[in-house]
């Protein structure tokens, strides 16, 4: 690879998974991968801290960094805004280890258009049951919010097409060989775009079928993985 390699962007629908990919590959890869930590104006949830799993900052504070060309990409998510700041793709770099960045279809399109040489993967559930799965696995979320959530992933899925590499979640340590060969250029265990646009209409399909079900005012379906992986 000549030059400093771009960004590792892992991207997909919540519940994809890619987040636990992101931090398992930087786990068992330390010395070559560093995760890039998000600004978000959320509160944080139980056992987050400031600084590891995001920057919690204040809205005013997130307006600035916007104003200010501090985010190489951000959005709004569900009220609640979420960005990349620019160091961080600068600092981590500087010792020869790529940032792995974690967010959403709208900020991989972001990083894209910055020209940073990013290898981009979109993160696939390999199957509706999974899917939903860990989407509701959480357990603490009323039917309807349930059912916004799987109404924005159904969004972000949709973007699949316009992505060229793609992984298909099943199994956590096949994943991260995946990424891994696609961040090299190797073959790998690559899934064809063809495969990619089959699966997603199997969830799409899925993720309708559960929403229907809770609108109705039915019970979340609990399907999926006893080691779920979160988003």
């Amino acid at each position: 690879m000549n030059g400093t390699p771009g960004p590792l962007v892992l991207v997909g629908p919540s519940g994809a998974g890619k987040t636990t990919i992101a931090k398992e590959l930087v786990k068992t890869h330390p010395d070559r991968y560093t995760l890039s930590v998000s600004a978000t104006t959320r509160s944080p949830r139980g056992g987050e801290r400031h600084g590891h799993e995001y920057l919690f900052v204040s809205p005013a504070r997130f307006r600035r960094m916007v104003e200010g060309g501090e985010l190489a990409e951000w959005a709004e998510v569900h009220g609640e805004c979420y960005g990349t700041p620019v160091e961080n793709l600068a600092e981590v770099s500087a010792d020869g280890s790529v940032p792995v960045l974690d967010i959403d279809v709208n900020g991989a399109r972001q990083i894209l258009k910055r020209g940073t040489g990013a290898v981009v993967i979109f993160i696939l559930p390999p199957g509706p049951g999974e899917w939903v799965g860990r989407l509701v696995v959480r357990g603490t979320e009323s039917p309807r919010e349930i059912a916004r959530r799987l109404r924005t992933a159904l969004d972000e899925l949709r973007a699949a097409p316009s992505f060229e590499r793609f992984v298909v979640n099943a199994h956590l340590d096949q994943s991260v060989v995946d990424v891994l060969a696609h961040a090299a250029g190797e073959p790998g265990g690559r899934t064809s775009a063809s495969q990619a646009a089959v699966l997603c209409r199997r969830l799409e399909a899925g993720a309708r079928s559960e929403i229907a079900r809770l609108e109705a005012g039915e019970q979340p379906t609990l399907a999926g993985p006893k080691r779920a992986q979160k988003e």
